[in-house]
């Protein structure tokens, strides 16, 4: 089993049907090529850990880096694993509006707090996550 987490910046212009379109093309390749793992988007930033046969997983991660709708991204792990640490998990898609916002900051944070981190590809992908909800925690209460 192969793991890969990297983090990128979305363009300014990305809207809500660009990422509709990223989690429908993600679902049927994933499932296409039995990848599992779990996607962040937060704060115009993905944070994403993929983990399958080393082959699919590169062959997904070379898309993902070729996708205009995104830029600066940046490999933070990648190693061989015993066992996935995301096997039931199917892409998923919450948008917060303006009114639960910190809480779902909040219990975002609360996640990357929770979560068993006992691989340093889990580590990795947990801190970036946490830094970036961290990041938008202080913007959050400095406006209030």
């Amino acid at each position: 089993m192969y793991q890969l987490n990297y983090h990128s910046i979305s363009q300014p212009s990305l809207g809500i049907s660009d990422l509709e379109n990223i989690l429908e093309t993600a679902n049927a390749v994933n499932l296409e090529k039995n990848i599992t793992g779990c996607l962040i988007f937060h704060n115009n930033r993905f944070v994403q850990i993929l983990e399958g046969e080393k082959k699919d997983v590169l062959f997904v991660y070379k898309k993902i880096q070729e996708d205009q709708r995104h830029h600066t991204v940046t490999l933070l792990w990648e190693n061989q694993v015993d066992n996935r640490c995301f096997p039931e998990w199917n892409m998923a898609y919450h948008q917060p509006n303006k009114s639960n916002l910190v809480e779902f900051v909040n219990n975002l944070f609360l996640l990357t707090e929770l979560s068993n981190s006992s691989t340093t590809s889990l580590l990795s992908f947990w801190s970036t996550v946490r830094k970036i909800v961290n990041d938008d925690k202080i913007k959050l209460y400095d406006s209030v």
